[in-house]
């Protein structure tokens, strides 16, 4: 019963396939080809144009309206140059960074004398880490493993 069904959907859809693609078209007249496009100077619109936005028009958008009781000023005129400043004679080169503190003369006096941390004394009875590998390992003695063990530690 089930290949009946696919043997019967297999030939509706070549059916379908046949029959949409035997549809037959009259070669009419093809439209007529339009003018070729206008021909500019060489190079135009070779590069991408790049628009800018109206920009004080999205800020004025999006920030709040200044309130109505402040007048709004003019920004002060900006000078055409900036006044040079005066010459002044060389001077030896300065250590110090504008910003900066002034080191003080004797660092060392100012900080705490403190002394290192013990280091953990280790025990004894520690068990070798080589006896422990063939042991709880499982390694041969002649395995790679031990070998490479005896090679490091010596043990």
């Amino acid at each position: 019963m089930q290949r009946t069904r696919i043997t019967a959907k297999v030939l509706a859809t070549v059916a379908v396939a046949a029959v949409s693609g035997c549809m037959s078209v009259d070669p009419g007249a093809a439209p007529a080809p339009g003018p070729p496009p206008a021909t500019g100077p060489a190079g135009q619109g070779v590069a991408p144009q790049i628009v800018q936005g109206p920009a004080r028009e999205a800020l004025e958008a999006a920030l709040a309206p200044p309130p109505a009781s402040a007048p709004r000023q003019p920004p002060p005129a900006a000078p055409d140059r900036a006044p040079a400043p005066p010459a002044t004679p060389p001077t030896a080169p300065r250590d110090d960074r504008p910003g900066e503190l002034p080191s003080p003369e004797h660092p060392r006096d100012r900080l705490p004398r403190m002394d290192p941390p013990s280091l953990p004394s280790v025990p004894d009875n520690v068990p070798d880490v080589c006896t422990l590998g063939r042991s709880f390992g499982d390694w041969d003695p002649d395995s790679r493993q031990a070998k490479l063990c005896q090679e490091a530690l010596g043990h």
